[in-house]
């Protein structure tokens, strides 16, 4: 049986579906089917419960799930077992939206240079999910929004960027940041997201009370909907957003406490260190 029909098995049960587990492993939909069929031979059990839009785990791939992590988990590590440089196996490493499309691609490029042997499993997420899957040891390390509380002592973090508040607007009626937050239609970026709550403190602070026609956790559509004249918003300026498009008007909230922290979490026992160090420094890397 080989190895890696294990670790499709995993990631099917953890992203939910067959589609998306072969999207994550680079492979077909029916290459992780077939992996999945023959691990179902040779246990002589049903392991999915599969329906047309995703597949849940059986009692019995659950019971099986612990041992089939450990021994993947296992197996990678071998890798960095005989290389003494703790470059190579498979990393898992969980990613905001915002850090796929704005610094990953870079560092991906920086890595490949400098780690060829090393096999960056991504996972995208918000940023209080992959906290959890880190707490889980589900990822190695996670690329996220500094929480509003203190990390506990076990989890060591590396500022990657800070992201300043800002207000986009296209076409807006007022003048000050204030008047087109009262005047205009107000795009909200998710309050419940821990970027979010910082838009939700700068309105707090200023007693500015607005029901916002729209909520979402997605800053690229809130962008689109800014440019196509639906309203303003207060997003933190992630990376990626391109503030020299004719559509977009930017003015910057001050202080800078409202700014948005982006960082790179980690166990401080973690055994992949060294690849967390290189990691970091190809996330440091200026963007283009």
């Amino acid at each position: 049986m080989d190895i890696r029909y294990l670790d499709s098995l995993i990631a099917v049960v953890e992203l939910g579906s067959i589609a998306h587990a072969a999207r994550s492993q680079n492979l077909t939909a029916a290459a992780v089917g077939q992996r999945i069929l023959a691990l179902e031979k040779h246990f002589n059990t049903t392991l999915l419960n599969r329906s047309s839009h995703k597949a849940t785990p059986t009692e019995a791939c659950l019971n099986l799930l612990p041992r089939a992590k450990h021994i993947v988990h296992q197996f990678y590590n071998m890798n960095a077992d005989i290389d003494h440089t703790g470059l190579t196996g498979k990393f898992h490493l969980g990613a905001i939206s915002t850090a796929l499309t704005g610094m990953l691609p870079i560092a991906i490029k920086q890595l490949a240079l400098s780690a060829p042997g090393l096999v960056l499993q991504i996972k995208p997420g918000t940023s209080n999910s992959l906290f959890a899957d880190l707490a889980d040891h589900r990822i190695d390390a996670a690329i996220i929004v500094l929480p509003p509380y203190s990390l506990p002592s076990t989890y060591h973090f590396q500022v990657l960027r800070d992201e300043p508040l800002i207000l986009l607007s296209n076409q807006s009626m007022g003048k000050s940041i204030r008047q087109k937050l009262i005047k205009n239609p107000y795009i909200c970026y998710d309050s419940q997201s821990w970027g979010g709550l910082m838009a939700s403190q700068f309105l707090k602070d200023k007693h500015i009370e607005i029901e916002p026609y729209y909520e979402l956790d997605a800053l690229e559509a809130i962008e689109k909907l800014v440019q196509q004249e639906m309203g303003v918003s207060l997003v933190p300026q992630w990376a990626g957003l391109d503030l020299n498009s004719s559509s977009l008007d930017a003015e910057f909230v001050r202080p800078n406490r409202y700014a948005r922290r982006i960082v790179l979490v980690s166990p401080v026992d973690s055994a992949r260190q060294r690849i967390i160090t290189v990691l970091n420094q190809a996330l440091l890397t200026p963007l283009a």
